[in-house]
């Protein structure tokens, strides 16, 4: 994975230390922040090498754009790839869903990369944040707290759920209507919470999409109506959601959450948050452990 020196020293320039002493690398499609310390002890050096390591990646991903606007049933993740592309194939093959492409995965895959990299360096405490897909690695005695979104166009959190290392979570991702991504579901967020980013990344984008329903309030289109370069022609995502009966959003969070519950039961995933139009349904597993703002 190691570049040329002079090749790293220019991609520094893209590496912005912010106050905190996280790094923001904003370029390309990608806008992620590293924050690495050790027992309270901020290592912004360490974290300007993940900053290098994510743009790294990037490049990387970018030789292998055809392959991954491939679906994921079709392609074997043992192949002759590069370990981000391996991971984000099994991440999304995992799930059981025949449409999803290796794209699915990419923002997740690309946070645990850098937190693994960070963490076999040092630090007892990091976050990697890749556009609202996070990776976490702490050591024992470590806590983060990390804000959910019950609408994820809305930047204030409305619970938090503090993870320690007892709780095997290395990874949160939301989706859902408003994010970066189609979605074919109507929740305004679904946040998953997995032993492994890459996998937390391809299970919200599979519970958000089964947060779904036939009504004439939600419009939908052809994926590639919307963006000629999409990664899943074909498929019709949804656009707009008008105001909903009741139980027409209570069907579309059972119906998320029915997918959360059995992505858990496989082992996939340790929990799943969901949220449509200002109700919210959530797993078991995190009960108790969400504090309303």
């Amino acid at each position: 994975m190691a570049m040329p020196r002079a090749h790293r020293i220019g991609e520094r320039n893209l590496i912005q230390r912010l106050p905190n002493g996280a790094v923001l690398v904003d370029h390309g499609p990608m806008r992620l922040s590293v924050y690495v310390s050790e027992k309270g002890k901020v290592l912004a050096s360490l974290a300007e090498e993940g900053g290098l390591l994510a743009l790294e990646l990037l490049q990387e991903l970018a030789r292998f754009l055809p392959l991954l606007k491939r679906r994921s049933v079709e392609l074997d993740e043992e192949g002759p790839y590069p370990e981000i592309v391996k991971r984000m194939i099994r991440a999304t093959k995992e799930m059981g869903e025949p449409d999803l492409t290796p794209l699915a995965a990419v923002a997740g895959t690309i946070s645990e990369m850098v937190a693994d990299f960070i963490f076999h360096q040092g630090g007892t405490r990091v976050i990697v944040e890749n556009g609202g897909d996070i990776a976490l690695r702490m050591r024992e005695g470590e806590v983060v707290k990390v804000g959910i979104r019950s609408e994820i166009e809305t930047p204030r959190p409305s619970f938090l759920v503090t993870v320690d290392s007892s709780m095997e979570v290395g990874g949160v991702a939301t989706s859902g209507l408003g994010g970066r991504s189609f979605t074919k579901g109507i929740a305004s967020a679904a946040t998953v919470f997995a032993r492994k980013a890459s996998s937390a990344d391809a299970a919200a984008t599979v519970v958000g999409n089964f947060t779904n329903l036939d009504a004439p309030e939600i419009a939908r289109a052809l994926a590639e109506s919307l963006y000629p370069d999409t990664d899943i022609a074909g498929q019709w995502v949804t656009t707009r959601v008008g105001m909903l009966l009741s139980h027409q959003v209570e069907q579309a969070l059972k119906n998320g959450l029915s997918k959360a519950s059995e992505l858990r039961r496989k082992g996939l995933i340790q929990g799943a948050f969901i949220a449509v139009q200002g109700k919210t349904l959530w797993t078991d597993s995190l009960s108790g452990r969400l504090a309303p703002l």
